[in-house]
């Protein structure tokens, strides 16, 4: 059984998290020669919540990189293993959520973070697309947005699963971009499944046009 420690309440930044960003933009650089479009339209300050699609374990760290801001990332819980993870995690802004399953803990943490004004990085797909195709949703990404009132940016990922196809150890040169689109508002009362479509359609677009 793996147990993951609550993170404090107010983690400030910190040389771990600092560090690994400026290693992952200078490797992005070199090996991908990437490419950050819209960063300018994710809210400067209070809650937000950025939405990417999700087709290589490089996503996180890439969009993490493209932010200008401290994030927060949900990801699953089986990343915890191992007292180095267990120690890193956190500190690079991870919290876990056990995929598959309702996760109250993982909900309050997110809804938390909201609360205190940081950028949430969420994957509304829950796991990497094996084909490059946007999957739907999983609905857990409407009851954050309903309960939190917080802004939506869809971002659309690409070149990352050429770089580190699923399935391979090897790393390939190719070029990346990270494409951020405009800010989404729903209301307390939308429909979740108008919510999840709208966000869908939202990173479809960038992907199409990105």
């Amino acid at each position: 059984m793996i147990v993951v420690q609550p993170l404090p309440r107010i983690m400030k930044p910190n040389l771990v998290y600092r560090t690994a960003k400026a290693l992952a933009r200078l490797f992005y650089t070199l090996y991908g020669r990437w490419e950050i479009a819209g960063a300018q339209r994710i809210p400067a300050d209070g809650p937000v919540i950025v939405c990417p699609n999700h087709i290589s374990y490089l996503d996180p760290p890439l969009v993490g990189a493209a932010i200008p801001r401290e994030c927060r990332f949900m990801a699953r819980h089986d990343l915890w293993k191992g007292s180095f993870m267990r120690w890193l995690m956190p500190r690079i802004g991870a919290y876990a959520v056990r995929r598959g399953q309702p996760d109250r803990a993982a909900l309050r943490q997110t809804l938390e973070y909201l609360k205190q004004g940081y950028c949430v990085v969420i994957f509304p797909e829950g796991t990497r697309s094996r084909d490059g195709r946007l999957q739907p949703a999983e609905p857990g990404i409407a009851l954050i947005v309903q309960r939190s009132g917080a802004p939506v940016v869809p971002a659309a990922v690409i070149g990352a699963d050429r770089m580190l196809p699923p399935g391979s150890r090897r790393l390939h040169r190719t070029r990346l971009k990270v494409v951020f689109g405009d800010p989404l508002f729903f209301t307390p009362d939308a429909p979740r499944q108008e919510v999840t479509a709208g966000i869908m359609r939202a990173i479809g677009d960038l992907l199409a046009h990105g």
